[in-house]
């Protein structure tokens, strides 16, 4: 039997509620969200249409889409892929696949599933973007293949804007479910974009996408958290519309009960303190955030002053080498042009002692302003020692003192300088306090920004 019918597609609308999501802001792990089945969308007129060839192949498809058990869902279309592997409803049973993998957790089968929809119908939405939905939650910046990843999703994301340009709107459906079905994916297309410049440093481009997929929604941490981060890592830092967009991440966060929002605040905290000196104004930018999308006109975050003199010789004399370097531009470049390459020597006190992934050296982070000293994990110096093993002996709080040349800095979230030297022998134990050292919690402070 040969019958000619309208597409019959599952089709999918990833939903991007803030609710539905849960993961930490500097690397999000696993991720979970509701896929929303929305009303079936035909096929363009200029499609042609999709015919089954038998009527066991019509009942064997029906079976699978009428299936309420997940497991056997799956094996039903595996079975119909199987023998049926020239029907035209190949992409329908990949879907499904897509769909239920998803629904059950199964990020990484739900990506295979996509790609193969992909391979029989390249311009399926649905497939596209599930696959740049979960990118940015399964990506890492450390795997072999990182550089093609990115490729990857950059051109899906693009090829799904393509599509949706190109995409008619059926006449059996209204205006408002039309742009209910598209604006989301647009948005989400342009978040995986945005994203994918971000890890590339592209910043300019990052704020390009993630402004637009912003627009098109206005309740997603993650767009709003990324876009924040675009702005504070571009040359120069724009900090005020970088507060701004990570308040408003926050503001949606906390609205929605997402633990993220707890991570993106402490960022947030150390880098609106590092800028404006206290976290004076930062409930006030809270609230205003979470009410509208973008800052109103004139809106600025004031630069710290001047740090007032201690009495302490030390802290003073950190202070006024660095605290221009947290207000970036043109005081931040020729700040670090003078320091660069200079010589520095200063007591302070063990933060922490961590192996350099990239090398066989230690890092030793330590506390020279007493809020540093007083909050682990937050730190003025990184010394990158290359020729003292015994640093592994020492225990945070410890006193020290090193001495070595200015390599690097960063500015946010809070200021760090990179220093390659060693620490005065005198201040390193012969042996350890308790137990070995180095601790290996992970490091608050680098160039790179997170993954999200």
């Amino acid at each position: 039997m040969k019958k000619t019918t309208a597409l019959w597609t599952l089709t999918m609308l990833v939903s991007l509620l803030t609710g539905a999501t849960a993961a930490q802001p500097a690397e999000l792990s696993a991720h979970s969200a509701a896929l929303t089945l929305v009303k079936r969308m035909e096929a363009p007129p200029q499609a042609a249409a999709p015919q089954w060839k038998s009527r066991d192949e019509y009942d064997a498809y029906n079976a699978m889409l009428t299936e309420k058990d997940p497991n056997k869902k799956i094996a039903l279309a595996e079975a119909f892929l199987q023998k049926y592997s020239n029907s035209d409803f190949k992409s329908g049973a990949y879907l499904t696949e897509m769909q239920v993998y998803y629904q059950l957790g199964k990020s990484d089968q739900a990506v295979d599933a996509a790609k193969k929809v992909l391979t029989v119908d390249p311009d399926n939405l649905d497939a596209l973007a599930l696959l740049s939905f979960v990118f940015p939650f399964t990506f890492k910046g450390s795997d072999a293949d990182a550089t093609s990843k990115l490729s990857r999703a950059d051109s899906d994301a693009h090829h799904g804007l393509d599509v949706l340009q190109k995409f008619q709107k059926p006449a059996n459906v209204t205006d408002e479910q039309f742009k209910a079905y598209v604006e989301p994916k647009r948005a989400l297309f342009n978040s995986c974009i945005g994203f994918v410049a971000l890890q590339r440093k592209d910043y300019p481009n990052a704020v390009s996408a993630l402004k637009a997929a912003a627009t098109g929604n206005p309740s997603d941490v993650y767009t709003f958290y990324r876009l924040g981060l675009a702005y504070i890592y571009s040359s120069p830092p724009d900090y005020n519309n970088a507060f701004w967009y990570l308040a408003r991440a926050v503001s949606l966060a906390n609205a929605a009960k997402n633990p993220a929002g707890d991570e993106i605040n402490t960022y947030l905290k150390k880098a609106y303190i590092n800028f404006h000196g206290t976290d004076q104004g930062l409930a006030d930018l809270l609230t205003q955030a979470a009410t509208s999308v973008n800052p109103p006109d004139g809106f600025k975050v004031a630069p710290m002053e001047a740090p007032a003199k201690t009495g302490d010789a030390n802290v003073d004399a950190y202070n006024e080498m660095t605290y221009k370097l947290k207000l970036g531009g043109e005081p931040a470049q020729k700040t670090w042009d003078a320091l660069k390459g200079q010589p520095l020597g200063l007591p302070g006190f063990v933060d922490s002692v961590v192996k350099d992934p990239n090398s066989d050296a230690y890092l030793i982070r330590i506390d020279i302003l007493p809020a540093s000293k007083s909050t682990p994990g937050v730190y003025d110096i990184e010394l990158k020692d290359t020729s003292q093993p015994k640093v592994t002996n020492l225990s945070p709080g410890d006193p020290v003192s090193f001495k070595g040349t200015l390599t690097n800095y960063t500015a946010s979230p809070t200021l760090v300088l990179s220093v390659d030297g060693t620490l005065d022998p005198d201040t390193i134990p012969d042996e350890p306090k308790s137990k070995p050292k180095p601790t290996h919690h992970p490091a608050h402070h680098t160039t790179t920004p997170p993954s999200n």
